[in-house]
């Protein structure tokens, strides 16, 4: 994880959370680039990552946007609000 700003959101999930998957398919269907990263699948540093960030927890979906703020377990609209 590192503390540049970037261009677009960075989502952690995964596959088996109805909340994680709502998010993904919020952000596709209003064509918002996104970068995801699994929790569970994919590269093990992204739970360190997303402890970090949610004060010990495996919290998803856990959400950083592009200016480095974070949102932990966001509902879908307050991400599109944001």
């Amino acid at each position: 994880m590192d503390n540049m700003e970037r261009d677009t959101l960075i989502v952690y999930g995964h596959d088996y959370c109805w909340q994680s998957q709502l998010l993904k398919r919020a952000l596709r269907d209003h064509h918002i680039e996104h970068e995801w990263r699994d929790v569970v699948q994919g590269d093990p540093q992204y739970q360190i990552d997303v402890k970090k960030l949610a004060r010990g927890y495996l919290s998803v979906p856990t959400v950083i946007f592009p200016d480095g703020t974070v949102m932990v377990e966001p509902m879908p609209d307050q991400v599109l609000n944001r």
